[in-house]
């Protein structure tokens, strides 16, 4: 489906979307190894909460959810808003989280940040009045995995914001597990999202189906850390996120 008609978008309101947004993607990507831990992630030693599980689970949501999203609006940003609505939500759900969790050190007030900084690259978006539009409509095949996952992915969220308020140890310690939480509840909101089918709506089913993807094989080689799902869960995941994306590109064709 083509974008709908819209106005001129002035050249400067263009280069500085276009600055901005790489800026802001880089500091998701690489100066918060977003997609670096993605490949140093599994090589990791655990010390503690800290390790493999944690720290790709950190590249799910901040690498394949945040940074994708971003970076895809590099070209094309008219027809890929939903690689920033998914940045959106993902953030959106690490500040309610920490609110939920208590979490009021400095990631409460660095997490809003982060979001003010995504929130203007939708205000220079060139396609920023698509941000709020429903999509070309409901996929039955997408909304129907996504829902099937639903009930494990927030079972899962709620087991680590529970295990973040009793956890021993240095803070750090709690706020990987609140990041889990995020991650696991940001691959439902994308593979919704998808399912909605607004516009660039294949970067959203892939994220949420690569994210699906790292969190399952992470789960399946580290059982034993603190933030594994355990081997039976994970190929589950594994085989969801994979299913999820063949579903996309089928629809798509």
């Amino acid at each position: 489906m083509r974008p709908p008609p819209r106005g001129p978008v002035s050249r400067i309101r263009r280069i500085a979307f276009f600055a901005w947004t790489t800026f802001v993607a880089a500091a998701f990507g690489i100066g918060f190894f977003g997609l670096i831990v993605l490949f140093i992630g599994w090589f990791e030693k655990r010390q503690g909460v800290a390790g493999p599980m944690t720290d790709l689970g950190h590249g799910a949501l901040a690498g394949l959810i945040i940074t994708v999203g971003l970076l895809a609006q590099l070209h094309a940003p008219e027809r890929k808003i939903a690689g920033v609505q998914q940045a959106v939500m993902a953030l959106i759900t690490l500040v309610i989280i920490s609110l939920i969790g208590a979490d009021f050190d400095d990631d409460l007030v660095l997490e809003p940040i982060f979001l003010a900084a995504v929130g203007l690259i939708v205000v220079l978006h060139p396609a920023r009045e698509e941000f709020f539009q429903r999509g070309a409509g409901m996929s039955r095949a997408l909304l129907t995995i996504a829902a099937l996952g639903a009930i494990p992915l927030i079972a899962y969220a709620v087991s680590m914001v529970m295990q973040a308020g009793v956890v021993v140890g240095p803070p750090h310690y709690a706020d990987r597990l609140r990041v889990m939480a995020t991650m696991a509840i940001a691959i439902l909101l994308t593979a919704l999202l998808a399912a909605c089918r607004t516009h660039g709506w294949r970067i959203s089913a892939w994220s949420a189906g690569m994210a699906s993807v790292v969190f399952g094989l992470a789960s399946i080689l580290f059982p034993d850390d603190p933030g594994s799902a355990g081997r039976g869960w994970g190929v589950l995941a594994v085989a969801g996120g994979f299913l999820f994306i063949v579903l996309a590109e089928r629809e798509a064709r």
